[in-house]
């Protein structure tokens, strides 16, 4: 692909720390989704405090998986991150926790190091990176202090993270060295490890009520995720929670506060951490803080209902209940917007409709840029993408943009992001890179402004997922239509020369006729039959009476270049016919084509220098179509031209 002359993005070989275009410094952060927590109010927090400040640009690399376990999507999701250009970045953020793939947690780091890119790491520490995190062991140790001394709780079940990990083995010490000081013990039996996340918290409580063990006095769990998944396993068992059992959590996250019983968790100020970070990245940039230091902040705990230490307010649980009915409200009216979206490229896949359909569709000031190999899956013959080895040339798709730049087909390499990259970011303070992918078929990506909305996160994750849908329906139609075009061809042409076999003439023929319905019509008709077909295969074998037939095929169409709209087939053998269908003059047009044939085909003789020279029988027969009783009338007729023409110069009367 050729770099468009549209684009006037500059990329600066800049040293860390120096200003990025138009003078504002960058910073990139790189998370699983924004519409989930953690990374949800961290980046709403950085997006809100950025708009007071003109010197920093924000670049928001979210993958939209989890990238937890080993599925074919990890590959497609997990691309995005090698969209960074890290000569744009002053400043990295990276949420680990988020991302839960320690393989691509450890190449953002890794790659951040080896082009000297100051890394942020939340909640995680990373070596050789800044860490800012909430300090968790203050008020974890009141959530347990609180079950063993308040409650008076003696048979504790503790729902940790994964194993072996200083996060979760920290809430495990905490919880240990708590139960000492109360004279109690905690057994390795009385530790589930559930990686923090639901499935395997529910698998554990399975074994747990499998294994018939009485029920404990509480369950303390190391996060909000885990302790929701066990209350949901304990209703199934008609275990009610505070009545039965107690069940803590840890973290606070948005979505418990519709969870019933509200739990006794531990909060923390989600804008407190984004001015951290940004102070961390002034400091960063000014040369402040020239080397990497740990920096925590802290969490506050909730004694609530799911130890029985609050009663449900009503009134805040209506309003709750309405906003949460109103959000669903909203999803469902964009999922039926977006399924509108997909029905229309459904009905046609065509890129020219998809085009159109995603202009009306798709988000405001948004860009879709598509891989130079996903592009080529609408031509190749191969039935299989290459393995995705990272970006290289892309070309825009969709522009929305309303600033009047160009939204046509522009080529671009994938390290500008995107064209006109200045222009986006003098307009707005953050960008969002998403990848479009077909669970590990990359796409593409979609680049597009941040919205103060509540729902806009929500919204482009079910954007992406159906345009993701929607060219994978567009590629599978655009190679379906190639495989009806190579097989169309392969019925009609002759596979050795390439031109009209006999089926595709006479289909051709109609077809020009039909054009031409109602209109004075003419046609002159050439009968080619080669000389000494049989003397060439005896003599020089067998490839070299192909290569006969191969270079009169070209003396055809190379007449035909110059004459127009002449049908050029091989009828079988080593016989030829040529037609043209036009109005009036067709004696005239038959004789210029002859000239023409007898001249190309002198020249390539010339230009071959090969022991034997190709000579053909040639007959031509023009006539007023509408008089002509049938196509193959006129066929036999200038056939009998060509066989007495063929006669006159027949070289070796032994064939």
């Amino acid at each position: 692909m050729e770099i468009c002359d549209t684009i006037n993005v500059c990329i600066n070989n800049k040293k860390r720390g120096d200003a990025v275009l138009d003078g504002r410094k960058v910073i990139g952060v790189c998370c699983a989704t924004v519409n989930k927590e953690p990374s949800k109010p961290l980046v709403d927090g950085l997006a809100e405090l950025l708009k007071d400040r003109a010197d920093y640009r924000m670049l928001v690399f979210q993958c939209f998986e989890d990238l937890y376990g080993n599925s074919r999507s990890n590959t497609g999701g997990s691309s995005v991150f090698s969209l960074i250009n890290y000569d744009m970045i002053d400043v990295m953020v990276m949420v680990p926790a988020s991302l839960h793939s320690r393989t691509v947690v450890e190449k953002i780091a890794e790659d951040c190091r080896s082009n000297n890119v100051p890394l942020i790491s939340v909640d995680i520490p990373i070596e050789g990176a800044y860490s800012v995190s909430f300090g968790y062991g203050e008020a974890f140790s009141a959530i347990v202090d609180h079950i063993l001394g308040w409650h008076s709780c003696r048979r504790i079940k503790l729902v940790a993270g994964l194993k072996g990990n200083d996060f979760s083995e920290t809430r495990v010490k905490c919880c240990r060295d708590l139960m000492a000081k109360y004279g109690l013990t905690l057994n390795d039996d009385d530790i589930y490890y559930c990686d923090f996340w639901e499935k395997p918290t529910y698998a554990a409580m399975d074994r747990f009520f499998e294994s018939g063990e009485p029920l404990p006095e509480a369950f303390i769990c190391c996060n909000d995720t885990m302790a929701m998944a066990v209350c949901l396993k304990l209703n199934e068992h008609g275990v009610r929670v505070p009545e039965d059992v107690f069940v803590t959590g840890f973290d606070g996250i948005k979505i418990e506060q519709y969870h019933k019983p509200r739990l006794t968790t531990a909060v923390r100020n989600n804008a407190m951490i984004a001015e951290k970070l940004l102070e961390l990245a002034d400091g960063i940039t000014s040369g402040e803080y020239p080397q990497p230091f740990d920096a925590e902040l802290s969490y506050e705990p909730v004694f609530s209902e799911s130890c029985g230490c609050a009663f449900p307010d009503q009134r805040n649980s209506n309003r709750l209940l309405a906003n949460f009915v109103q959000s669903y409200a909203y999803a469902l009216n964009y999922e039926e917007h977006v399924n509108n979206m997909e029905n229309r490229i459904a009905a046609d896949p065509s890129p020219g409709n998809v085009r159109s359909t995603l202009d009306e569709y798709c988000f405001r000031n948004s860009v879709i840029c598509l891989t130079e190999e996903y592009c080529r899956c609408f031509t190749d013959s191969e039935e299989q993408q290459a393995e995705f080895t990272g970006f290289g040339n892309m070309r825009v798709f969709l522009n929305t943009f309303t600033d009047g730049r160009n939204t046509g087909s522009v080529d671009f390499p994938a390290k500008r992001l995107m064209p006109l990259l200045e222009n986006s970011f003098s307009e707005y303070n953050t960008l969002f890179i998403v990848p479009l992918h077909f669970q590990d078929r990359v796409i593409g990506y979609l680049v597009t402004h941040y919205v103060h909305d509540e729902h806009h996160n929500e919204r482009m994750y079910t954007l992406c997922n159906s345009l993701n849908r929607g060219f994978e329906s567009m590629r599978l139609h655009e190679q379906m239509a190639n495989l009806n075009r190579q097989l169309e061809f392969m019925f009609t042409h002759d596979h050795l020369t390439q031109i009209y076999n006999r089926y595709g003439f006479y289909k051709s023929f109609r077809e020009n006729c039909a054009k031409l319905e109602g209109k004075y019509r003419d046609v002159f008709i050439v009968s080619i039959d080669l000389n000494d077909m049989k003397y060439i295969n005896d003599n020089f074998g067998h490839s070299a009476g192909d290569n006969a037939l191969c270079v009169t095929a070209k003396a055809l169409t190379g007449a035909a270049e110059e004459c127009g709209d002449v049908i050029c087939s091989r009828f079988g053998g080593d016989e030829f016919v040529a037609a043209k269908v036009c109005c009036g003059d067709a004696q005239e047009q038959s004789e210029r084509y002859r000239d023409a044939f007898v001249r190309v085909l002198g020249e390539l003789n010339s230009a071959a220098g090969a022991q034997y020279q190709v000579h053909v029988g040639l007959g031509v027969y023009s006539a007023d179509l509408d008089g002509v009783d049938s196509i193959e009338a006129l066929i036999e007729l200038a056939d009998r031209l060509m066989y007495s023409d063929k006669a006159k110069h027949k070289r070796h009367p032994r064939n």
